[in-house]
């Protein structure tokens, strides 16, 4: 077991990641509010969800460069200060423009967070110990989709949405003071240059398992993008009920986390990863041929929380493992990879929702995840070939 001050430490990593959770996705909860509000269309709303995932995406691995030397609790604490800035900013906003620069301003916040988050839980156990901790730092994102998403919709339909982003700058805020005062800094993490990331993209097992990653997240967006249309169409739910069956699906996924850290004390992170791959493809298929009977869903989507949960940490793991010696980078890269994937999933989706129908869709995740298994078994071969070796971080 850890020790109370490593708990306190890894559990405050965690709220660090609930807040980055809540401020990205704040706005899907508070998007008829706040197109209401400036006059605008839905969809000019909804891109600011893109722009945060493309600023996050490009953004994490240059600030590993840049600045990916400095003390990691230094940069968490940068980033919960400028993620702060942007989310108080997008609430005094007073127009689009200036709110797609405040959007901007909290992704740039939010890259220094995620990633260096995870490195800084890492380091604070023993080797042996780290898929334990990086599971405990993320499930701080599992709860801000169970949590901190509804949580958002329901205060910004109370209150507004702009109260609603002035509360999550301050709760971030209290976060950062948190964790400035308990929190160890286990000193500065390695120096980054522009060779070391082009090094970890041309090394095959890095570079396969960032592929993992982005095909594994595209899958689940594939359909998860159009969850709610297909759960009413496919399987006959009302508004409501399409709620709590979602409320389930987050709990699952909590569920999933919790077991994660049990999984990451007996499994090695590459049959955590392939067996939580295998089990999501598995579950897509069969959504795609159950017959339309609710129960059905409602037990696949919450084998699909759980199997996201425990592939999530795993994934993180694993890529520590294969490049300890630049963490933060790979971390940084294997963030990027998510928001990449969730773009391509979407894109997906949209592009493919006319041929198939919403019910098709599932067929489209089971290929993205047939694809992340087979970059998984590339990337394994390749780390298992003596050529490759570390990155030189001299």
């Amino acid at each position: 077991m850890f020790d109370r001050s490593v708990s306190l430490s890894l559990n405050l990593l965690s709220l660090a990641y609930f807040a980055m959770g809540t401020a990205s996705l704040a706005v899907v909860g508070t998007l008829p509010a706040m197109a209401a509000s400036l006059g605008l269309g839905a969809s000019a709303v909804a891109f600011l969800v893109s722009v945060f995932a493309i600023t996050f995406a490009v953004s994490a691995p240059a600030l590993q460069i840049l600045v990916g030397h400095w003390p990691r609790k230094r940069l968490v604490l940068i980033g919960l200060a400028v993620m702060a800035v942007g989310t108080l900013g997008t609430a005094l906003a007073p127009n689009y423009p200036l709110l797609f620069v405040w959007r901007v301003v909290t992704a740039l916040g939010a890259a220094a967070i995620g990633p260096v988050a995870s490195a800084l839980g890492a380091s604070l156990v023993p080797e042996e110990r780290q898929g334990h901790a990086l599971a405990v730092v993320f499930s701080g994102m599992t709860i801000a989709t169970v949590v901190g998403v509804p949580l958002s919709t329901w205060l910004g339909s109370a209150l507004g949405w702009r109260p609603t982003f002035a509360l999550v700058g301050l709760a971030t805020l209290v976060i950062a003071g948190l964790i400035g005062r308990f929190v160890a800094d286990n000193g500065a993490g390695a120096p980054v240059r522009l060779r070391h990331l082009w090094e970890v993209l041309t090394r095959p097992a890095p570079a396969w398992g960032i592929a993992v990653m982005v095909l594994e997240m595209a899958g689940l967006f594939a359909t998860y993008t159009v969850i709610a249309p297909l759960i009413a169409e496919r399987f006959g739910a009302g508004v409501e009920t399409i709620s709590i069956v979602l409320m389930v699906y987050g709990l699952a996924g909590v569920l999933g986390n919790f077991l994660a850290r049990r999984i990451a004390k007996v499994w090695s992170a590459d049959r955590a990863v392939a067996v939580a791959l295998l089990g999501l493809m598995i579950m897509f298929g069969a959504l795609y041929v159950v017959p339309g009977w609710l129960p059905f869903a409602v037990v696949l989507l919450v084998f699909w929380a759980m199997g996201s949960d425990i592939f999530m940490p795993s994934q993180q793991r694993r890529m520590v493992e294969l490049a300890p010696e630049v963490r933060g980078l790979v971390l940084a890269l294997n963030s990027s990879a998510i928001y990449v994937g969730m773009a391509t999933g979407s894109f997906a989706a949209g592009g493919l929702l006319p041929r198939l129908g919403v019910a098709g869709l599932p067929l489209v995740s089971v290929g993205f995840l047939a694809l992340s298994l087979l970059a998984l078994r590339l990337s394994r071969r390749a780390a298992a070939m003596p050529c490759d070796g570390a990155v030189e971080t001299a």
